[in-house]
């Protein structure tokens, strides 16, 4: 696993005065970068999905989160395929705004990785 990936939570905090805030926290993963297959591709163009970038990490390591981030760039998670040979899963993702992120919802974990 030679890459690096954020996966991004967006929480509800609030600031100085009292305001409710979201923030982003990021956990940073170790991750393997898988190609798209063409038949992947064409079934995920099918059903409106455009996958753009694949990712797989630890399984454990894997909250739920809806984004994660690459290179400076914001991906949405729209399929995620648990491996079980392997204890692993697969994050396959389409990029958008960082307003997009933030405005997903909130999310109670707070683990500090």
């Amino acid at each position: 696993m030679d890459e690096v990936i954020y996966l991004l939570q967006a929480k509800n905090s609030t600031n100085d005065i009292g305001d409710p805030i979201k923030t982003l926290e990021k956990k940073k993963r170790f991750a393997e970068k898988l190609e798209i297959g063409q038949r992947e591709f064409y079934q995920a163009a099918a059903t409106g999905l455009k996958p753009e970038i694949k990712f797989v990490i630890w399984k454990w390591e894997y909250n739920d989160e809806m984004y994660f981030e690459y290179k400076g760039r914001n991906y949405k998670i729209i399929k995620t395929y648990e491996r079980k040979i392997d204890e692993k899963v697969e994050l396959t993702g389409t990029s958008v705004t960082n307003k997009e992120v933030m405005a997903y919802g909130s999310t109670e974990s707070s683990k500090n990785n």
